[in-house]
């Protein structure tokens, strides 16, 4: 059913004073560690985005750069690699959170693709929510925000990166999946959820088959702050979404999250691959509530590595509820890197506790079984506590 439908689709189709001062002081203490090794400010197009080097690295997964393998995230690369095709904008707007952006750019593709005439995507907002103003270059930004973390996302081709901006003002604007009832492309409206979830997973690929190297020296930056010695082999991930998402779903309790590691230690022990009494914990989350929580239910043995947002982004956040957005905006954007490192340093992991109705844990799941495991034998396994879809 989804290489036929694939192949059918293809000859259719061919986003207070006081802070400013706490915000620059952090800026300026980073900048020597952070951004010393950088060649290009967000660069997209040198060779240095796709480099690798082992040497003083800490992560075990490489991310520079990662091919498509499943047929959807081949598709969607060939798509965006015809120069033959048009470009069409896709406007990102300053609201919601990370996550609901990736989700809402994977709408965005299939859209393109089923307008009038069949487009490539390109996200426009050269001041994105997300994007690192201190980190990301500007004039980049102007032809997509996107390439600051992800360089293989669009303007792929060299006539595409001879535009001038003011051009690619006037393209045609891929409809928006917010307006209209959520606008959604026919070939993901008529399908069942499971094409669906695996259409969204293989634009997860996708986006995330080039990641910048801005990404992963945050990643590495963060890491050698949480795990001088090196990332343990075993280690699990959970990721906790409180604050405001109770409008959504049903919050998973603490001692949910605690017994679902204890589930994963059990089978551990039954495949003798560790003990029920000892754990390394990633606790994935922005939220100091969740921390403080979680914190206070772990038995004696457990070892937990608090995710970086929380210490470093505290003093950005609103003083009621947890909103992402508000924290990003008082940092410039610098809270979307963080983030960023955070997510590549939660897929260390060999195992995870999530809460799919979360686009953060949805987004983790999916690199895990789109990039992560396909290149380990099937290696990772995931509890989830709120299974959803989009």
């Amino acid at each position: 059913g989804l290489i036929l439908g694939l192949f059918a689709f293809v000859s259719v189709a061919i986003r207070g004073s006081s802070q400013v001062h706490k915000l620059n002081d952090m800026h300026t203490l980073l900048k020597d560690e952070f951004l010393k090794n950088h060649i290009k400010k967000g660069s997209s197009s040198s060779s240095s985005s796709v480099k690798e080097s082992s040497e003083g690295l800490l992560l075990q997964r490489k991310w520079a750069n990662n091919p498509p393998l499943s047929a959807w995230a081949k598709h969607i690369y060939q798509v965006q690699h015809n120069c033959s095709m048009p470009m069409a904008t896709f406007d990102m707007d300053n609201s919601f959170g990370f996550g609901s952006h990736v989700l809402l750019w994977s709408q965005g593709i299939c859209n393109g693709w089923e307008m009038d005439t069949p487009s490539r995507i390109r996200t426009n907002n050269s001041q994105w929510l997300w994007m690192d103003q201190t980190v990301c270059d500007a004039d980049q930004a102007q032809y997509s925000p996107f390439l600051c973390y992800f360089p293989g996302a669009e303007i792929q081709c060299k006539e595409d990166q001879k535009t001038d901006p003011a051009v690619l003002s006037q393209l045609s604007i891929i409809p928006d999946p917010r307006q209209k009832k959520r606008t959604m492309c026919n070939l993901l409206k008529e399908s069942n959820q499971s094409l669906v979830d695996e259409f969204r997973a293989s634009s997860t690929e996708f986006l995330f088959s080039r990641i910048s190297q801005v990404v992963i020296d945050e990643a590495e930056r963060q890491a050698k702050l949480l795990f001088p010695d090196g990332i343990p082999k075993d280690l699990i991930t959970v990721h906790i979404r409180w604050g405001d998402k109770f409008w959504e779903m049903d919050l998973a309790k603490v001692e949910e999250y605690i017994d679902a590691v204890s589930t994963i230690l059990h089978r551990r022990s039954i495949n003798n691959r560790g003990n029920n009494s000892t754990a390394n914990i990633y606790l994935a989350t922005e939220d100091p509530l969740a921390v403080e929580h979680f914190m206070n239910a772990t038995p004696p043995g457990w070892k937990i590595y608090t995710d970086r947002t929380v210490e470093e982004l505290d003093d950005f956040r609103p003083k009621r509820g947890n909103r992402a957005s508000h924290t990003s905006k008082n940092t410039k954007g610098r809270a979307g890197l963080v983030a960023l490192g955070s997510l590549l340093l939660a897929m260390e992991a060999q195992d995870f506790v999530l809460t799919t109705k979360s686009n953060w844990s949805r987004l983790m799941n999916q690199l895990r079984t789109n990039i992560v495991n396909p290149r380990c034998g099937n290696c990772t396994s995931a509890i989830d506590l709120r299974p959803g879809s989009w």
